[in-house]
């Protein structure tokens, strides 16, 4: 679910994540999973979950992109 900047970074810090974990979408902000250590894989999930998919879908999508 998108969030505001400041709820983001509120639950990213809650949850142990670092701030650039914290990533721009085109509904809002997310917070993407560890492992994912590129700005492209970072772009990549944020942009899918603004276009509707799943958690699980974009992280399997954006680590192999992150890969790749």
């Amino acid at each position: 679910m998108p969030e505001s900047y400041s709820k983001a970074l509120k639950r990213a810090k809650r949850l142990h994540h670092p701030k650039r974990d914290v990533v721009k979408g085109k509904r809002g902000y997310y917070i993407v999973p560890f492992g994912l250590h590129t700005a492209k894989g970072r772009r990549t999930y944020a942009g899918l979950r603004s276009a509707g998919y799943s958690k699980a879908s974009a992280a399997r999508i954006a680590h192999y992109v992150d890969e790749h």
